[in-house]
């Protein structure tokens, strides 16, 4: 299924703006990936989008910003989340994330997103965590 922006409601792509920037705003000043899946009739669509964050500034690519509102319609449609990796100057990093829901973002606690990193999703079975990545408790979104 293709998103285009003719497909879209202006509702639709006001929540999904919204959405994006209220992940942006959700984090502190560094270098930061957001990701965004969608699963619909066994196929999963994704995409990774790469922002530094300096106070009220971001260097959100404009491409990449439509690319994540189209799967972020898809997501709050079908369902999906989202997940922002925070990479820091040591190597370590901090992993929070939102199950997408009718274009709203619930905060996963910190357990949560553990557990979706350290379960192997075809056996369920637990894997290591990685080395240097904290799961930490999501903010609730402000849009």
């Amino acid at each position: 299924m293709t998103i285009t922006s003719q497909d879209r409601t202006p509702y639709e792509v006001e929540r999904s703006a919204a959405l994006l920037m209220g992940f942006v705003n959700a984090v502190g000043d560094g270098c930061h990936h957001l990701a965004v899946a969608a699963s619909a009739n066994g196929a999963t669509l994704s995409v990774s989008v790469p922002f530094h964050k300096d106070g009220e500034a971001s260097d959100l690519d404009p491409d990449d910003a439509l690319e994540a509102m189209e799967i972020l319609t898809l997501a709050a449609m079908v369902g999906g989340g989202a997940v922002i990796r925070t990479h820091f100057a040591d190597q370590t990093s901090e992993v929070r994330g939102w199950k997408l829901v009718e274009f709203y973002a619930k905060p996963l606690n910190a357990s949560e997103i553990f557990s979706a990193y350290c379960t192997d999703a075809a056996t369920g079975e637990l894997i290591p965590p990685e080395w240097g990545v904290e799961y930490v408790a999501a903010p609730r979104l402000t849009v």
